[in-house]
């Protein structure tokens, strides 16, 4: 009886912080008529200690405590840092990751939308098991960002429309990837080329209404972002992107404000089986677009338990807070905090498109 009372207070609380969050927002909320509301986290993997608990507990289990708040968004996204399928050999690697089929079951309620498969992980057990993951996810109806059957299908954006308004979604992994060759012509998540992810930003901006940029990138468990990452973040808002997010470091990192538009260097991980306290603790990226541009960008505290993400209080939503705080001095970004969540720094005007 005490833990389901447990579970249902966690859930009205969770409620009641969306309808603050969606409907009374305390920093002037858009009147637009278009208007879409987004959110995103950090690497989600569904193997090892996180595949233990899903057959303890069914595949539900990683999203139960936050499944409420994606589905309150239009637009959820994650880097999911796994291969689906049953087909596959394991490459000579460290470490490997595969999910089970059975597994997009929980996916399909978890509220997440749209997935990013453009990191070091989704060839982990070969090309066919990546293109079984792409199509299964497709399948699905989920959006897959940073995936194809070439460098130049996988470098394409996937463009999106929600509400009236469309996005364009580009990824791309800047790691090396172990145990596989890289190939321009078969398949694979896309590996970086910034002047190809420069054309590309140029090619979609005609069409597209925002364009969102994701990197797999960064040296595990930093603070701080490289001064490659910098570069390649404030190259792509030079050239038109209006928000970049990043993850791979499994380990949250500093949030930067470059020419009025917001960089997030790394969310972290968001479901993972990290025994690291930095590795257990984590953001989810929310903000509403209208067609005033990105307005009221926040963050929201997350910590890990077993394997399972759930919205930080108390002593831990602070020291995670203070930490953003702290790791994200001098990047121009000043925070109010509201109800347990972090808002950045006034409002994103794009509505000078290039």
């Amino acid at each position: 009886m005490k833990v389901n009372l447990v579970r249902e207070v966690a859930v009205l609380t969770l409620l009641t912080f969306l309808a603050f969050f969606l409907s009374t927002f305390p920093f002037g909320a858009s009147t637009a008529q278009e208007k879409v509301t987004f959110c995103a986290v950090g690497d989600v993997m569904l193997d090892r200690g996180v595949r233990a608990k899903i057959e303890q507990n069914g595949v539900d289990y990683p999203f139960g405590e936050t499944a409420e708040f994606f589905k309150a968004h239009d637009l959820a996204f994650c880097n999911l840092e796994c291969t689906i399928s049953a087909r596959g050999t394991r490459l000579s690697k460290a470490f490997a990751f595969r999910g089970d089929t059975s597994f997009v079951d929980g996916l399909r309620k978890s509220g997440l939308n749209t997935f990013c498969l453009a990191n070091n992980h989704t060839l982990d057990y070969g090309r066919e098991a990546f293109l079984d993951t792409k199509d299964v996810l497709e399948r699905n109806g989920f959006h897959v960002v940073g995936a194809g059957k070439s460098q130049k299908e996988a470098s394409k954006a996937t463009v999106v429309e929600v509400n009236g308004m469309t996005f364009a979604f580009l990824a791309s992994v800047d790691i090396p990837l172990d145990g596989i060759a890289y190939s321009e012509g078969l398949p694979g998540p896309a590996q970086t080329d910034i002047k190809r992810i420069v054309e590309e930003i140029h090619r979609v901006r005609k069409e597209a209404d925002f364009v969102i940029v994701s990197f797999h990138w960064g040296a595990e468990l930093s603070p701080l972002p490289s001064e490659r990452q910098k570069a390649y973040a404030h190259r792509v808002i030079d050239e038109g992107a209006d928000l970049v997010i990043g993850h791979h470091t499994h380990a949250i990192q500093s949030i930067e404000n470059y020419k009025g538009k917001f960089i997030v260097y790394s969310l972290g991980n968001f479901v993972f089986d990290s025994r690291r306290p930095e590795g257990k603790e984590t953001l989810i990226f929310a903000c509403l677009f209208t067609d005033k541009g990105i307005e009221l960008p926040s963050i929201t505290p997350v910590i890990m338990r077993k394997c399972r993400p759930t919205l930080a209080q108390g002593q831990d939503s602070l020291r995670i807070l203070d930490r953003v705080k702290t790791l994200s001095k001098r990047r121009r970004v000043t925070f109010r905090e509201c109800r347990g969540a972090l808002f950045l720094e006034a409002a994103v005007d794009t509505t000078e498109r290039r």
